[in-house]
């Protein structure tokens, strides 16, 4: 079975306080009518700080998608780099060792992709294999680790780096015309970059590591007013319909239909994409709410890291003292609204 090692994640430089952002709306709308329920709704999304890559004046400021979108990309691929290389000296891995790179990439646009970049930056073997996914966003980080196991259970001697980086701050416009949405976006997400290498059986790494098993993808029907995201004039834009409310939970029964065919998960890894995804995924998982401590963590601690969210979750359950043992499951939702699952085993140390 592959095996997944120790997730690195590199949080961008500046960290910014739920303070912060409610100050930038009142220097920005100071009499406008919806301000109070715009900071209620940024205090109640569950975050405390984020990392974002600049402060919020000097994001704000920046206008337009060609400069927005380079800033985030350069930033974003710095990021990857650094995490990157932090995940293969944690697996005792080198560049030569790695066979494919698995990468997820969402908040700016730019060809060549992101993995491209990563083998020229780290050196990787010019014959490795390539997956880009360019419009995962927060199901990245599942559907990025179901790619790379699914090399890995092909080759017993195979490596892959899986890598995720996403500059969410470039969301923050706070001057003009806002949407209640485009308020909690701002507040929810931040920046970061996070990479773990998916081994064979028979690849020797470092550290501890988690087996991967069976990996469970699903389209909920007619979900495409859920959530989306949008490039126009002044950058990108994340917005979501009065179906997003409603989504997670009707994923639900096909999610507990698919658990009922294996082990019940002892332990699991859930993508903190809100206080209520959180709950709504542990609830259908049928895992006691002590489960959600480390998605809870994360996301009071960093804020929705989209893609990268999982890996630091999943880092810091690994990083526990005494890591789960018995079966486990990873969750992560997407816009669409798409759910990638993922059986895990026991961690191995």
């Amino acid at each position: 079975m592959p095996c997944i090692t120790m997730p690195a994640v590199r949080y961008a430089p500046h960290w910014v306080s739920t303070d912060e952002l409610a100050a930038a709306y009142r220097e920005h709308h100071p009499r406008h009518p919806r301000l109070a329920t715009w900071i209620r709704m940024v205090r109640s999304a569950g975050v405390e700080q984020r990392p974002w890559l600049r402060p919020p004046a000097s994001t704000g400021a920046a206008d337009g998608v060609g400069p927005r979108s380079r800033a985030a990309y350069a930033a974003a691929r710095d990021l990857a780099v650094t995490a990157a290389a932090d995940a293969l000296a944690s697996a005792g891995l080198g560049a030569d060792d790695i066979d494919a790179v698995v990468t997820s990439h969402t908040s700016s646009y730019t060809v060549p992709g992101l993995e491209v970049d990563l083998i020229r930056r780290l050196g990787l073997r010019p014959d490795v294999s390539r997956i880009g996914l360019a419009t995962a966003a927060c199901a990245g980080g599942a559907h990025a680790i179901a790619q790379a196991a699914r090399i890995a259970r092909d080759r017993s001697d195979a490596a892959v780096l899986v890598v995720v980086s996403e500059a969410l701050s470039t969301l923050f416009h706070p001057s003009g015309e806002l949407s209640l949405q485009q308020v909690l976006y701002s507040g929810l997400f931040g920046d970061s970059a996070g990479a773990a290498v998916v081994t064979g059986e028979a690849t020797p790494t470092d550290g501890r590591r988690v087996p991967v098993g069976e990996a469970w993808e699903y389209l909920l029907p007619d979900s495409e007013d859920a959530y989306w995201g949008v490039i126009d004039q002044p950058g990108i834009r994340f917005d979501s319909g009065a179906r997003s409310r409603s989504a997670p939970a009707q994923v639900g029964p096909a999610l507990t239909d698919w658990l009922g065919r294996g082990p019940a998960p002892r332990w699991a890894v859930v993508h903190p994409g809100g206080p209520g995804i959180i709950t709504t995924t542990l609830e259908a998982i049928g895992v006691g709410p002590e489960q959600g401590h480390h998605a809870r963590a994360s996301l009071a601690e960093a804020g929705n890291l989209g893609g990268v969210a999982v890996l630091d979750v999943l880092a810091r359950t690994l990083a526990a003292p005494v890591p789960p043992a018995g079966p486990g499951l990873l969750v992560a939702h997407g816009p669409g609204f798409t759910t990638t699952a993922l059986r895990l085993g026991g961690v191995r140390v």
